[in-house]
């Protein structure tokens, strides 16, 4: 049944391995996502064409596939919710907690906790993306 559902099966561990593991994976991914918009954003405060720099993240091992997708969404205007702000940022906030519980820090994913619930107040149905618009 799983093999219907997903990509891949992995056995994580005991009930509750799995919640932990898409904790520790959506933070990752808010992170990718924040990284993607500030680069995205720098480059063109710097006065560079910002989609040059997603077809040089595209070219070469720094552009992940998702990264670059993220990258050409923002820079289109497109923020259809494939994961909503909201759920991201429920998510970063949970990932925050219970890294703190287990005695460490997620420290990028805490440096962009208060723009994106800035971003959330005007965008929460919108993709995750969208806060590209406030990097």
């Amino acid at each position: 049944m799983f093999g219907a559902l997903g990509r891949a099966t992995l056995w994580l561990g005991p009930a509750g391995d799995g919640t932990k593991a898409k904790l520790v994976l959506n933070s990752w991914l808010v992170s990718l996502v924040e990284a993607t918009a500030e680069t995205l954003s720098f480059a063109g405060h710097l006065g560079l064409d910002p989609t040059s720099i997603v077809e040089l993240l595209r070219s070469t091992p720094l552009g992940s596939p998702y990264a670059v997708h993220k990258a050409t969404t923002m820079l289109a205007g497109n923020f259809t919710p494939a994961f909503a702000l909201k759920h991201a940022l429920k998510d970063a906030e949970l990932a925050v907690q219970a890294a703190h519980s287990s005695g460490t820090r997620l420290a990028l994913t805490e440096a962009l906790l208060p723009r994106w619930r800035q971003t959330a107040l005007l965008h929460a149905g919108n993709d995750l993306s969208a806060v590209y618009i406030t990097a």
